[in-house]
């Protein structure tokens, strides 16, 4: 009996072994072929313009490739995916945005490549298999919270859940992005509706809040005092906070909006050997390790947040579904429209 499992043991050893030379080797041959490419195009809407560039860079460094970053909000990245696809244009090489829904559209339209990077297997649990076909991985991910400004406001002075957003108190002093244009605004949008229905907004809209496209608008307001609070992913807060701005982030009670984003590989991509490289970059550590730099959430165990920031295992967090995405954003986008006027 004893001398069987030894032979069994060595048998899934060498298994072990011989699976990781496989996968060794099919990456040194991915790695050859991208340096061959020389270039891919990354459209980026779930991290900032300049954490995207610090990204790209760190890619160029390590293997060569130069990325090209087109950046914008979500929604608008992807209608200019959109247009690429319904013109037959090959200009994207990896999509990464906010809104899952865009990632659920694209696959059902073909226009994806499945592809499971060997850096997947690294990820913390509630971050694999987003896709359980591989057509998509989260590959950025902040919790959505209330942010200040701490010359405003105290900390015991802050709202410490979402319905507390709609004090009377906060008449002209909120900022929050569009959430038809925002993914991260979508998906707390969504979440309020689900949670607290449409009187939400209703109240929301009577304290005449300063609408942008995009969160970093609010972020910018916020942190300059020009408006005093903003549900918004607390990474580009931190990040400010960090650098001496008066911001500080209160996590909601009632539960912090925990949105993983994803990335893709274009079906047409021209440079396809480069674009799954590169999706092993970004589920890898070096990709990691500049979230976390910025106070984005880290996504493997083998990184870790920066003081200041919390992780998702010592706080309340509400995890959207791809339900909530596919389905709520747009239609709270509607709401928000009727409600709002814009």
């Amino acid at each position: 009996m004893f001398t069987r499992r030894l032979v069994l043991v060595a048998v899934l050893a060498i298994s072990c072994l011989a699976g990781n030379a496989s996968a060794f080797a099919e990456i040194a041959a991915i790695e050859a072929a991208a340096r061959k490419e020389g270039a891919l195009t990354w459209y980026v809407a779930s991290i900032d313009a300049a954490n995207a560039e610090k990204a790209g860079r760190a890619f160029q460094d390590k293997y060569g490739v130069k990325v090209s970053v087109v950046r914008a909000a979500s929604e608008i990245m992807f209608q200019r995916l959109d247009q690429d696809l319904s013109q037959g244009a090959a200009n994207a090489d990896v999509f990464s945005s906010v809104d899952i829904g865009n990632f659920v559209t694209l696959k059902a339209n073909g226009a994806l490549v499945a592809y499971t990077p060997e850096n997947a297997k690294e990820l913390l649990p509630q971050f694999r298999n987003l896709d359980p076909e591989g057509f998509f991985h989260a590959t950025v991910a902040s919790v959505i919270a209330i942010s200040y400004n701490t010359q405003k406001l105290k900390p015991e002075e802050a709202p410490q859940k979402w319905p507390d957003l709609l004090d009377p108190k906060w008449k002209d002093k909120i900022a929050v992005g569009h959430p038809a244009y925002s993914g991260f605004l979508g998906n707390w949008a969504a979440q309020m509706l689900k949670l607290y229905g449409r009187s939400y907004f209703e109240r929301l809209e009577k304290l005449r809040p300063q609408v942008g496209r995009s969160g970093f608008d609010a972020v910018n307001l916020v942190s300059s005092g020009e408006r005093w609070l903003t549900p918004i992913p607390v990474a580009p807060m931190l990040e400010n906070w960090a650098k001496g701005i008066p911001v500080a982030v209160q996590y909601p009670t009632d539960g912090g909006i925990l949105v993983a984003t994803p990335s893709a590989i274009l079906k047409n991509a021209p440079h396809p050997n480069a674009a799954r490289l590169f999706m092993e970059f970004l589920l890898g550590p070096e990709f990691n390790k500049v979230l976390a730099q910025a106070y984005y959430e880290t996504m493997r165990a083998d990184v870790k947040p920066l003081p200041g920031a919390k992780s998702v295992a010592e706080i309340k967090v509400i995890r959207p579904s791809i339900e909530d995405a596919t389905k709520g954003i747009p239609e709270v986008a509607e709401i928000w429209r009727e409600i709002f006027g814009q």
